[in-house]
C-alpha cells in the first residue's frame, strides 16, 4: 500500500503531469461543461437500468425522448448556481448545499414539465432516482478530487508534518482542523483535540476524522497519540488559571507548547495556521490585558513631531513603532549605536513609508546637539527611554551610569524645555523606588530632574514608572531560554526573589496613554498585577519547553548580586497614590521638587563625573 501511495505521489507531482493540466486551463470551462453533462447522462442512464421494470412497453423510447430536456434544465439551474466555476480541489460543504440544491430544484422543473406535457412524462421513482444518482456522480467526484489533491498533489511526507495536540473548545476548534487537514503546504498536522468543555473523561468524538477527547483520556491512553511532537492552545478565550492548569496537567508528556493566533484572525486572512508560536510565559501572566484609549493617543500625536531617545533600545524601538502606526508628522529618533539605529531604520521605512524618518546618531550626553536637533526639526513630544539599566553591571560602572543616567536626563530637558516643546515623557523604572543600588539611584534623581522642570515653563512635564520588561535586551526570560535550550542548569540568584512583570507591548501602550493624559509633574504607576517569584517563572518556562524541572533541566541558585533586592515596590514611603481615568495608571502624589536645589546638586554631580571621583558619588 506504501508503494502504491509513492508511486501516485510521484506521479501526480511529475511535471509531465503539470504540463499536460496547465495546457488545459484556457479550456477549463468547456471540460467541465462536458464532464457534467455526461454525469447527467449517467445519472439518467442508471436509473432507468435499475428501475427497468418499471418501463413502459416501448422500452427505453421515453428516455430518448426526455434525456435532452432533463440536461437542458440541468445545465441551465447548475450554472445559475456557479457549479462550473468552482474549484473542484476545494470544494466545500457550501458547495455541497448548492449541489444539492441544483440538483432538487432541476428534478422538480422536469417532472413539472412531464406534468404539464404527456410526452415527457417519466415514472416518479426513475426522477427521484435520477437526482441520488446526479448528487452522487456530481458531488462524489469533486470531494475525491479534494481528497486526492490534499493526499497526493505537493502534500509533505508524513515525516515532515510537526504532529500536533490541539487544546480548545471544539466549537473554536473544528475551523483550525478544517484549516490545517485543507492546507497541502501545512507544517503542522492535528492528531487529536482535547475539549475543556467536555464532561465525560472516557467519551471520544471525531470532527473531520481526528479524536476529539478529554485531558484525562489522553494522558491515560498516551499509546493513541504517538509521535506527538507539540501542544498548541487554541483557546484565546481561557484564563491565566486555566492555561497553568493545563501546563500542570500536560506535564508528564514532556512536549513542548504553541499557543494559536486568534481564529477569527486566522479567517479573516490576517494569520495563518504557519503563525503559530511558542507558549511564552507572558501568555501565563496573572494579569488582565492591557487596554488602552487608541483615540487620544491618536489625536494627541497624529501630525506631531515626536522624539525618542535611545531609540534602539527595546523599549524605545517599542515606542518608535507604537508611534509611526499614529501617523506623526516626522519621527526623530536619538540613539547612539550605530546598528541598533540602522537596523530600526530600515525597519520603520518598510512598515511605514509615509512616516518621514530622521534618525540621528547622536547622544543624550551632547546638551548642545540635542538643543540644535530640537529646534531643527520642531520637536512637540519628547520620549526619554534613554538609560543604562542592568543593575549588576551599573553596580561595577557609578561615574558611567550617573553620567548618562542623571546628566543626560537634565541635558534632554534642559533642550526640551529651551525649544518649547509640548509634552516631555521620562521612562522610569520601579529601581527608582527606595533604591539599594546605583542604577535605581540614578534613575530616582532623573525623577527628581524631570518634575523641578514642570514648573518652568509651559512644556508637560512627566515621569512613567514600571516593572520589569519581558524579552527586553538583557532581562530574565531570554537568558532562561538561552540556559533552556543549552540543557540548563537554569540559574536563580534566590528563591523567594520576586520581581513585577509585563511586556514590551503593554509598557509602550501605558507610557503613550500616560504620556498623553498628563498634565504636567506627575509620576504615572503602572498597575503590574501580583509580583511573580523569579523560580516559579524559571520552572513554566522549563515545563512550556517541554521539559521537567529538576528532572530534565535543573535549577541552581548563584545568591544576590550586588545591588539586588529581594523584592521590588511601585512606590516610596512619602508618596501618596492616586487613581486616574485609566484603571491600570497610577498617580505617585509627593513633595514638590526646588529647582534652585536640583541645579546646584547637578553642578556637584557634573564635577564629580569629571573628576571621575567615584568614592564621592557613592
Amino acid at each position: 500500500m506504501t508503494a502504491l501511495y509513492n508511486r501516485i505521489y510521484r506521479l501526480a507531482n511529475h511535471p509531465t503531469t503539470w504540463r499536460i493540466v496547465r495546457s488545459m486551463v484556457p479550456y477549463r470551462l468547456w471540460i467541465i461543461l462536458f464532464v457534467h453533462v455526461l454525469f447527467f447522462l449517467t445519472s439518467y442512464i442508471s436509473s432507468f437500468i435499475m428501475l427497468e421494470a418499471l418501463l413502459p412497453e416501448d422500452g427505453y423510447l421515453p428516455f430518448w425522448h426526455t434525456v435532452w430536456l432533463l440536461v437542458l434544465i440541468r445545465v441551465v439551474v447548475f450554472a445559475y448556481y456557479d457549479l462550473f466555476r468552482g474549484l473542484w480541489a476545494f470544494v466545500s460543504f457550501t458547495d455541497l448545499v448548492n449541489i444539492l440544491r441544483a440538483a432538487a430544484i432541476s428534478t422538480l422543473l422536469f417532472a413539472f414539465s412531464g406534468m404539464v406535457w404527456e410526452p415527457f412524462r417519466i415514472p416518479q421513482k426513475i426522477v427521484l432516482l435520477d437526482m441520488f444518482f446526479c448528487i452522487m456522480f456530481v458531488g462524489g467526484v469533486r470531494f475525491l478530487v479534494r481528497n486526492f489533491r490534499e493526499n497526493f498533489v505537493h502534500n509533505h511526507r508524513a515525516d515532515e508534518h510537526e504532529h500536533v495536540l490541539l487544546v480548545g473548545p471544539v466549537e473554536r476548534v473544528h475551523a483550525v482542523v478544517k484549516d490545517m487537514l485543507g492546507d497541502p503546504y501545512a507544517r503542522f498536522q492535528p492528531i487529536g483535540v482535547v475539549d475543556p468543555n467536555q464532561a465525560d473523561p472516557n467519551m471520544v468524538t471525531r470532527i473531520s476524522d481526528i479524536p476529539v477527547c478529554t485531558l484525562q483520556y489522553v494522558l491515560q491512553h498516551r499509546r493513541l497519540f504517538p509521535h506527538l511532537d507539540s501542544i498548541v492552545f487554541c483557546w484565546p478565550q481561557a484564563t491565566r488559571k486555566q492555561l497553568d492548569h493545563l501546563v500542570e496537567s500536560l506535564e508528564p508528556l514532556r512536549i513542548p507548547y504553541k499557543t494559536l493566533p486568534l481564529v477569527d484572525d486566522i479567517l479573516s486572512g490576517n494569520v495563518s495556521i504557519n503563525d503559530i508560536r511558542d507558549v511564552e510565559i507572558h501568555d501565563l501572566l496573572e494579569r488582565p490585558p492591557i487596554q488602552i484609549s487608541m483615540d487620544q493617543i491618536r489625536q494627541t500625536v497624529s501630525g506631531k513631531v515626536v522624539m525618542v531617545t535611545g531609540g534602539g533600545g527595546s523599549i524605545g524601538s517599542e515606542l518608535c513603532r507604537q508611534l509611526a502606526a499614529f501617523k506623526p508628522r516626522m519621527l526623530v529618533v536619538v540613539e547612539r549605536s550605530e546598528l541598533n539605529l540602522l537596523n530600526l531604520s530600515l525597519e520603520l521605512q518598510k512598515n511605514f513609508p509615509d512616516i518621514p524618518l530622521h534618525a540621528s546618531i547622536s547622544s543624550v550626553n551632547d546638551y548642545p546637539g540635542l538643543s540644535a536637533l530640537m529646534t531643527e526639526t520642531k520637536v512637540n513630544m519628547v520620549f526619554h527611554a534613554a538609560a543604562y539599566k542592568h543593575v549588576p553591571l551599573m553596580e561595577s560602572a557609578p561615574i558611567e551610569s550617573a553620567y548618562n543616567n542623571i546628566l543626560g536626563t537634565f541635558n534632554v530637558a534642559k533642550a526640551a524645555l529651551e525649544s518649547r516643546v509640548d509634552r516631555f515623557v521620562m521612562i522610569s523604572t520601579d529601581k527608582a523606588v527606595n533604591p539599594t543600588n546605583v542604577m535605581g539611584a540614578t534613575k530616582q534623581v532623573g525623577e527628581m530632574i524631570v518634575r523641578s522642570f514642570n514648573s518652568r515653563a509651559q512644556t508637560r512635564f512627566m515621569v512613567t514608572r514600571f516593572g520589569n520588561v519581558l524579552g527586553s535586551t538583557g532581562s530574565v526570560v531570554p537568558i532562561f531560554k538561552e540556559q533552556i535550550a543549552r540543557g540548563g542548569p537554569v540559574t536563580v540568584t534566590a528563591p523567594d526573589i520576586e520581581r513585577y512583570f509585563m511586556t514590551i507591548s503593554e509598557a509602550v501602550q501605558l507610557v503613550l496613554e500616560a504620556g498623553c493624559m498628563g498634565n504636567g509633574g506627575e509620576i504615572f504607576v503602572f498597575d503590574m498585577g501580583h509580583p511573580v517569584k523569579i523560580l516559579q517563572m524559571a520552572e513554566k518556562l522549563i515545563s512550556l519547553s517541554g521539559k521537567r524541572p529538576y528532572d530534565d533541566i535543573d535549577i541552581v541558585f548563584t545568591g544576590i548580586r550586588p545591588g539586588e533586592k529581594m523584592y521590588e515596590e511601585l512606590f516610596n514611603v512619602d508618596e501618596k497614590r492616586m487613581v486616574t481615568r485609566h484603571p491600570q495608571i497610577m498617580t505617585a502624589i509627593c513633595t514638590a521638587v526646588n529647582p534652585q536645589f536640583v541645579e546646584k546638586e547637578i553642578e556637584q554631580i557634573r564635577k564629580i563625573v569629571q573628576e571621575r571621583d567615584t568614592e564621592q558619588l557613592t
